[in-house]
C-alpha cells in the first residue's frame, strides 16, 4: 500500500467525486464522507480498472490519482496475491457510487456498532470510522496480508477501527453490533452474520443463488439473532466471498453426449445473452448455473446450462439446437419459470426478496411478499 499523499493536489477529485454520488441521489451526510476521506490513501501502488487498464502509481502518479477519484471499481489483488497467476480478481476497492448505495441502505444511526464483512483495503471501513467514529467500527479480513496492509493504511490516515483477521462468515467473539455490511458475494447467509445482531438490526450484503455463479443482487435485510428478511434492491455484482466461491457443476465439454436434441425457432440463447433477464431466471429457478463457450469452427457461442443438484446440463444454439442430457430438462424448466414471471405481473428485481430462517434452517426466495415463496434451499 502507498499510504502517502501525491504530488498533485486529490481534493478537488474527491469533492467532484462527492458532487457526482450527491447528483446521483446519495445522502448529504454519506456523499461528502467521499470528500473528506482519500481514497488513494488506501489503494496500492498498481491498480487495475474495470477494462483492466493498468495504473502504476511510481510510473504515472497523476494519472494513478485520477483514477482513484474515478467511480469504477479498481482491483487490488489477482490471484489472491500469489504470483504467476492468471490475473484473476481477488479483492477490490468498490465504485464509490456502489458503496454509497450500500452505506445508504444500512440506514446507519448515529448509536450504532457497525461490522463490516471484508476489509479489503481499508477504504470503506474509513468511511464509516468518519461517520461514527472508529470505536463503532469492526471489520473482519480473511486474508493477512490485506489486513495488515489495511490495518497500516487505516492508522496512517488517522482511523483505528478494530481490524480484525478472519474468516468473515463465522464471526464469533465478536462483540454485538446493529448493522453488518459484507463486501463479498454469498449464496448462503451465515448463520454467525445473525447470531451476533443486537436487538433488531440490518444485513446489507450481495447475494446470489448459487455459489460462483454470475451477477447478483444487493440483499438488504432486517435482522434478529435467528431470523432475517427484506427485498431485494437491484442488481449487483461483488467478488464472492472465499468460504463461497466454489463454482457450480463445470460447463459441459464438446464431448458431452446429448440424451435429447430439439430444433426450436429462433435463438434460444435469448434470455442468457440479456444480463437482467438471466438474473431473473435465477431468481425464479433454484440450482442451476450457466455461462458462454465457444465451440470448435462455430462463430456465435453457446449458452451452457448446468444443475448444481445433480448431474444435468444443456447446450443453446445460436441455430436454434438444443441439447440436453441428465434428468432435469433444464431449458423447458426456465420455459417454465419465465412463463411464472409473466403470470405474475412481470415482477422487477426490486419485487423479489429474500427470508432466511435459523430456526428452520431454510433460506426462502419470494415474490411480491413473503408470503408468496417460490423456493426454498436447507442450509
Amino acid at each position: 500500500m502507498s499510504g502517502h499523499t501525491v504530488g498533485m493536489d486529490h481534493a478537488p477529485l474527491a469533492r467532484a467525486l462527492a458532487a457526482r454520488l450527491r447528483s446521483q441521489g446519495t445522502p448529504e451526510h454519506i456523499a461528502r464522507l467521499f470528500a473528506q476521506v482519500p481514497r488513494h490513501r488506501f489503494l496500492p501502488d498498481t491498480v487495475w480498472g474495470e477494462d483492466r487498464t493498468r495504473y502504476d502509481r511510481a510510473a504515472d502518479p497523476a494519472e494513478w490519482t485520477r483514477a482513484a477519484y474515478t467511480d469504477q471499481a479498481l482491483t487490488t489483488q489477482r490471484d489472491d496475491g500469489a504470483p504467476g497467476g492468471m490475473g484473476v480478481p481477488t479483492s477490490s476497492s468498490s465504485a464509490p457510487s456502489v458503496m454509497a448505495r450500500m452505506l445508504t441502505a444500512a440506514g446507519i444511526g448515529s448509536a450504532h456498532r457497525i461490522l463490516e464483512i471484508g476489509t479489503g483495503t481499508g477504504y470503506n471501513a474509513a468511511l464509516l470510522s468518519q461517520l461514527l467514529g472508529a470505536d463503532s467500527v469492526a471489520t473482519v479480513e480473511i486474508d493477512p496480508e490485506l489486513a495488515d496492509a489495511a490495518r497500516a493504511a487505516l492508522s496512517a490516515a488517522g482511523f483505528r477501527p478494530d481490524v480484525l483477521t478472519g474468516d468473515g462468515e463465522r464471526t464469533g467473539g465478536l462483540p454485538s453490533y446493529d448493522r453488518l455490511i459484507a463486501t463479498c458475494t454469498v449464496s448462503e447467509v451465515p448463520a454467525a452474520w445473525l447470531r451476533h445482531m443486537r436487538g433488531r438490526g440490518r444485513i446489507v450484503t450481495p447475494w446470489a443463488p448459487t455459489p460462483g455463479s454470475p451477477g447478483g443482487v444487493l440483499a438488504v435485510l432486517d435482522a434478529t439473532h435467528n431470523h432475517a428478511e427484506g427485498r431485494f434492491e437491484g442488481g449487483l455484482s461483488f467478488m464472492w466471498a472465499r468460504g463461497q466461491r466454489r463454482p457450480g457443476r463445470p460447463a459441459p465439454g464438446p464431448e458431452a453426449v446429448a440424451d435429447s436434441t430439439e430444433q426450436v425457432p429462433g435463438d434460444p440463447r435469448g434470455p442468457w445473452l440479456d444480463g437482467e433477464r438471466a438474473l431473473l431466471l435465477s431468481l425464479l429457478m433454484p440450482g442451476w448455473t450457466y455461462g458462454l463457450r465457444m465451440g470448435e469452427d462455430a462463430t456465435d457461442p453457446c449458452v451452457w446450462l448446468a444443475s448444481t443438484t445433480c448431474s444435468s446440463w444443456a447446450r443453446l444454439h445460436a441455430d436454434g439446437r438444443v441439447e440436453q442430457g441428465g434428468t432435469r430438462a433444464l431449458f423447458e424448466e426456465a420455459d417454465r419459470a419465465w412463463r411464472t414471471w409473466e403470470g405474475r405481473d412481470r415482477p422487477a428485481v426490486t419485487d423479489f426478496g429474500l427470508t432466511v430462517d435459523l430456526d428452520r434452517q431454510t433460506q426462502t426466495v419470494w415474490v411480491h411478499g413473503p408470503q408468496h415463496a417460490l423456493w426454498s434451499v436447507r442450509g
